[in-house]
């Protein structure tokens, strides 16, 4: 009787450790919209019209394409442990005549090569890696607070 006692407390115990551990914070499907740059290292991006603000979408597969500035971008993201990198980052090769788009664009292009830590909260997408603090917002909000 003890052993089966023993049994029944200590079953359950054991498969509940078995259960798989959720995700603390968002799924990679959370991040499948297009988001806008808005900040880098807590300075916000002002563009001029009629400039395109730099931007990526990341789609159902976590490919990511996007707009850094001067160039358009493309590579597969990879999330791992809250963490975030592009890889195999390809771009077109136009010319930068404006400093600050080249600046924006080099600070972007890097910083997603490298695994950054990555919250999403309130619908603000932050990325820090050791060098810089990229925060990008959803589009679709973006041009919501437009109108």
């Amino acid at each position: 009787m003890r052993k089966w006692l023993l049994a029944g407390i200590f079953t359950p115990l054991l498969l509940a450790g078995c259960e798989d551990s959720e995700q603390i914070g968002f799924s990679s499907k959370n991040l499948q919209q297009n988001w806008v740059l808005t900040n880098i290292d807590g300075k916000e991006i002002t563009i001029k019209e009629p400039r395109v603000i730099p931007n990526m979408a990341i789609d159902s597969d976590l490919k990511v394409s996007g707009f850094g500035g001067c160039n358009r971008f493309f590579g597969q993201a990879k999330v791992k442990d809250n963490k975030f990198k592009i890889d195999t980052l390809s771009s077109t090769k136009m010319a930068c005549i404006q400093d600050d788009q080249a600046t924006t664009e080099s600070i972007m292009t890097i910083s997603l090569q490298e695994w950054s830590s990555i919250a999403l909260e309130n619908d603000v997408l932050t990325l820090t890696s050791e060098q810089h603090i990229l925060t990008f917002m959803p589009e679709d909000i973006l041009e919501d607070n437009d109108q």
